[in-house]
C-alpha cells in the first residue's frame, strides 16, 4: 500500500513540474509568453507578444540606439 501511495505522489509531483513551463509558443502564429521579472521585484509578470510585435520592438530599440549615438556625436560626446 505504501508503495502505491509513494508512486502516485511521485507521479503527481513530476507532472506538476512538467506543466510549469515559462516559455509557451504556438507554432502557427508566433505567439509567445514569457515570465519577466522587473527590476527591483521578485514577482514575475507574464508578457505575451506576437512575432510581429517582437520584430517592431527590436526595430524601435535599434532606432533608439542610433538616435542616442547621433545626439552624442552632435553634443561632443563628453556628456556635458
Amino acid at each position: 500500500m505504501m508503495r502505491i501511495v509513494l508512486s502516485l505522489l511521485t507521479i503527481a509531483l513530476l507532472s506538476g513540474c512538467n506543466s510549469t513551463s515559462t516559455d509557451r509558443t504556438a507554432s502557427n502564429d508566433g505567439y509567445r509568453c514569457k515570465q519577466v521579472t522587473g527590476l527591483g521585484s521578485n514577482i514575475p509578470n507574464v508578457y505575451c507578444s506576437t512575432k510581429k510585435e517582437r520584430e517592431e520592438a527590436a526595430k524601435r530599440g535599434m532606432e533608439s540606439a542610433r538616435t542616442s549615438q547621433r545626439v552624442g556625436l552632435i553634443t561632443g560626446g563628453d556628456g556635458n
